[in-house]
């Protein structure tokens, strides 16, 4: 089977608003909905799990009634830190599912996520085991110790923006949050970066750059613009 885990657990302090970002509505429809929409779409989907802020369960519950989300079949609270909401959703997953049914992480707040960017993610844990979401680095990179001044230029050519999905299969997602709590590491920031700071190595899947995380008020400004388009 391949699982979506959709983590949709963080408050979202940047935002500086009382919602948390991806219950917000953007043209009457919470944000979260359109991300789960991408994978409830999705042929090469089975289940969708969800790593959801406690008092937003109901909510969540309601609109998933609503807009027909029966993929749906999991909501687990989130953690305090994003690597703890994980942890909670690998422990439900592995109470449910196979070791070698693969599991597609993906950020609530990347709404625009294409059917292609998942059946990648799909094929490439298939192929090599991980998938990590990735675009190419456009700008100049400069290295900084004191964010202040820099001497050194970052080669862009060997550089990867993650997104996500992150994909794995469910024993390797279980393996990787029981070797993490037995070394005492706590909040490492992503899949990806847990993977190789446990020794692992990580294959590359391409992203797009519609596929961006909301992280601010001009990102939901450019959801709407986006939205309206297609829309015509």
């Amino acid at each position: 089977m391949n699982i979506a885990l959709i983590i949709a657990g963080g408050v979202g302090q940047r935002m500086n608003m009382s919602t948390p970002k991806q219950f917000i509505e953007v043209n009457s429809k919470p944000i979260i909905i359109y991300t789960l929409e991408a994978f409830q779409n999705n042929k090469n989907i089975d289940e969708i799990a969800v790593v959801c802020l406690e008092s937003w369960v109901d909510e969540l519950k309601q609109w998933a009634k609503q807009y027909e989300i029966t993929k749906l079949t999991s909501i687990v609270t989130g953690g305090s830190t994003g690597m703890e909401s994980l942890r909670n959703g690998m422990l439900t997953l592995k109470s449910k599912y196979k070791d070698d049914d693969i599991i597609v992480i993906h950020d609530a707040v990347r709404p625009l996520i294409s059917q292609k960017i998942i059946n990648d993610n799909i094929a490439g844990v298939k192929k090599n085991g991980t998938a990590i979401t990735c675009i190419p680095s456009n700008s100049a990179l400069l290295y900084s110790e004191d964010k202040q001044t820099s001497h050194k230029v970052v080669d862009r050519d060997l550089i990867a923006n993650t997104q996500t999905p992150q994909s794995l299969y469910l024993k390797k997602f279980v393996e990787i949050h029981n070797e993490a709590l037995r070394r005492g590491i706590k909040d490492t920031v992503a899949t990806c970066t847990l993977l190789i700071e446990l020794g692992n190595e990580v294959h590359l899947v391409d992203g797009d750059e519609m596929n961006f995380k909301i992280t601010t008020a001009e990102h939901i400004d450019l959801l709407k613009a986006y939205l309206n388009m297609i829309r015509g």
